[in-house]
């Protein structure tokens, strides 16, 4: 089990990934936005966050570079499904911020969960 900050703005999206995660016996707190996420850190620690790139007040890819500064162990998912870009491009400046994984919307979730168990994994050794 792993406790899991997601971020994402959409809330049909949010939920289905909250509901999904929530299944896998994980401990999920959503944010809405990069702003709440970084306000959710500041009272819980959790083992990792997937973060949307495309969202209003903070972005996603502003959200990796300020949390890796607070929190440099943090284990970060990206997803996206563009924008002005294609999916890939975020997702690449998401990996040079320090997105450990990152998935294209739809997100698949077989590989979503085996994403975090790989990185639980790399958390205890």
């Amino acid at each position: 089990m792993a406790s899991i900050l997601l971020v994402e703005d959409d809330e049909f999206v949010r939920d289905m990934l909250c509901q999904m995660l929530s299944r896998a016996s994980h401990e999920v707190k959503g944010a809405v936005d990069g702003e709440d996420a970084l306000e959710k850190l500041h009272t819980m620690q959790p083992d990792l966050m997937i973060t949307d790139i495309i969202m209003p007040r903070k972005s996603g890819t502003a959200l990796i570079s300020e949390v890796k500064k607070k929190h440099p162990n943090m284990k970060i998912i990206a997803i996206s499904g563009g924008g002005r870009l294609d999916p890939e491009g975020y997702l690449d400046l998401s990996e040079s911020l320090g997105a450990h994984v990152s998935f294209k919307k739809p997100v698949d979730k077989e590989a979503l969960l085996m994403a975090i168990d790989l990185l639980k994994i790399s958390d205890n050794e």
